[in-house]
């Protein structure tokens, strides 16, 4: 299939970050095989590198109820990857975050530079939503970018053994869902909603009810 290779793009930007050369995907894409294979590890060591990283005053066991992520760290994983810059604010009054693309990024995603956010709500010790909006046409780039974007965005925040189903899910369902559509999937602890409309794809996280 032809998403296969973004099944790995979380674990290229392990390899190229290691060899401190974040705008080298492509030339890395070549050694995607292995990569793959050591999936899990890849991501098991990008989440320890985030939480040695991170100072935070949460607690080490989140409360219930919301995603299992501080905004610790994923402040401190989207730092690591130097793809994103991100704000803090509100959203309908709860505490957020929301990450877009810096210049670099925008400049290897260009079909979705413009109109793309991820939005990180709620208890920043224990994150309740991750939203994310993407520029979505019925051009093929939107569709490849889209999909890379989401697993750069989600590298390392999430845990290996939810991210790596949903991941694969991301790649089998992003392009078929229609105008008006949706799909949604759990994986872990986590609900995942992909929504459709004329202009955007919206990729909705929250805990499974």
């Amino acid at each position: 299939m032809r998403y296969t290779r973004f099944l790995a793009i979380p674990l290229v930007m392990v390899f190229v970050m290691a060899c401190g050369l974040v705008n080298g995907i492509q030339q890395a894409a070549t050694q995607l095989p292995g990569i793959l294979t050591s999936a899990p590890t890849a991501l098991g060591a990008m989440e320890t590198i985030a939480a040695g990283q991170s100072s935070s005053n949460c607690p080490s066991t989140p409360t219930s109820g919301g995603l299992g992520i501080s905004m610790d760290s994923v402040k401190t994983v989207l730092q690591i990857t130097g793809q994103f810059d991100l704000a803090d604010g509100t959203v309908n009054g709860q505490t957020a975050s929301t990450a877009t693309m810096t210049q670099s990024a925008a400049t290897n995603f260009p079909a979705i530079a413009s109109g793309f956010s991820a939005q990180f709500i709620g208890d920043p010790c224990n994150i309740g939503e991750i939203l994310v909006t993407l520029p979505r046409t019925d051009q093929q780039d939107t569709v490849d970018q889209g999909i890379g974007v989401i697993n750069i965005l989600l590298a390392g925040v999430m845990p290996a053994g939810t991210q790596i189903p949903f991941v694969a899910w991301l790649a089998e369902q992003y392009a078929s869902v229609p105008v008006g559509g949706q799909q949604q999937t759990t994986s872990g602890n986590m609900q995942f909603t992909l929504q459709r409309s004329q202009t955007e794809m919206v990729v909705d996280i929250v805990p499974i009810p």
